[in-house]
């Protein structure tokens, strides 16, 4: 493999990419939901596939604090990103004001259709 293309891959897995989420349905049960709209995951280079699991390919932070990927459940449907955190698994509640964000291999469908045109 080229240096270039080391240099393409590193680039792409390391693009910083922070995202903030906004409240979908915080009644439900037994999670707190949260969304990011007109998103996708990123499209990884073919030697890397295999390499990054898919809970690998982001993070999620509440108020600064890392949550693991045992606390939520994240689901992906059109370009949404749905992230429902177990409400069973916090100490505390998530309120409709905490600031929530995910980071990692996420890219906005809209800059990219925008950047099209």
């Amino acid at each position: 493999m080229a240096i270039k293309d080391l240099r393409k891959i590193l680039k792409q897995v390391h693009e910083p990419n922070e995202f903030q989420l906004v409240v979908h349905d915080m009644s439900h049960p037994i999670y707190w939901v949260w969304k990011l709209e007109n998103v996708k995951m990123k499209d990884l280079d073919i030697k890397l596939r295999q390499f990054r699991k898919e809970h690998a390919r982001f993070d999620i932070f509440i108020n600064g604090q890392y949550i693991l990927e045992d606390d939520y459940i994240a689901e992906h449907s059109g370009n949404n990103l749905f992230i429902k955190f177990k409400k069973s698994n916090f100490n505390f509640a998530i309120e409709s004001d905490d600031d929530i964000k995910v980071e990692g291999d996420i890219e906005s469908v809209w800059v990219k259709r925008n950047q099209i045109l």
